[in-house]
């Protein structure tokens, strides 16, 4: 009989460690559809990004714009505790990159607004900073002499969670310094404004690419392609 209700513990025990092992894989599955940085850009090549670059960016202004001073975000409105989760998670990525000057959350001496409106407090927000209409999101940047120096970010804050964080992912792209829009569909800046589950793989090189310590602020089309000519993806 001990033996008998020996084994059934044990039979228990093991059931009860698979059940916990399953519940704590499907929670990490469900927790991880959304991604910022995608991890296939390796698959790429230079001239992929080059080609990003170009349309969302140096089809806008003449020369290389991007931030050099860190990027110190406020945020107002009405976040979600998601969406403070998903902004730090958002910082914690982009501050893997090398070159990029980081980013962080404060509560003073900011140089990104970051808002969340809802639609009873937008108009109030589009009068103060006078902005066009927002379209669930808005970035408008500020630019001297190729250094990006200020951004506000308006955000429609009652639509779905995972829409929502698509739009502001989209949003902050646009205030690192792609001012365009992409033609590709699984771009988060695709021209079509469909909401995507994180960076593509090229979104991701273009980043890369663009904060490239050698990459200076003022370099024109011509000067950053023959830089990167001499480079193997291996290198970068």
């Amino acid at each position: 009989m001990f033996i008998l209700v020996l084994i059934s513990i044990v039979v228990l025990g093991f059931v009860s460690i698979i059940y916990l092992q399953e519940n704590i894989t499907d929670h990490f599955k469900s927790d991880s559809n959304f991604q910022v940085l995608n991890k296939d850009e390796t698959l790429l090549s230079f001239p992929d990004g080059m080609n990003f670059i170009y349309e969302t960016q140096l089809s806008k202004v003449r020369s290389i714009e991007k931030w050099v001073t860190p990027i110190k975000i406020k945020y107002e409105g009405d976040p979600t505790k998601e969406d403070i989760k998903f902004l730090n998670n958002i910082i914690k990525e982009f501050n893997k990159i090398d070159g990029f000057p980081g980013m962080k959350i404060v509560n003073k001496d900011e140089n990104v607004l970051l808002i969340y409106a809802t639609k009873e407090t937008l108009p109030k927000y589009q009068e103060k900073y006078n902005t066009e209409d927002v379209d669930k999101g808005i970035c408008h940047h500020f630019s001297e002499n190729g250094e990006i120096t200020q951004a506000i970010i308006i955000i429609e804050s009652d639509i779905d969670q995972d829409y929502k964080n698509s739009v502001v992912l989209h949003e902050i792209f646009h205030m690192v310094g792609f001012y365009g829009h992409y033609y590709n569909n699984s771009s988060i800046i695709n021209q079509n404004g469909e909401p995507v589950s994180g960076l593509s793989a090229t979104d991701t090189l273009a980043l890369k690419m663009l904060y490239n310590p050698e990459i200076l602020i003022g370099m024109k089309y011509y000067e950053i392609r023959e830089y990167y000519q001499n480079k193997e993806m291996n290198d970068f």
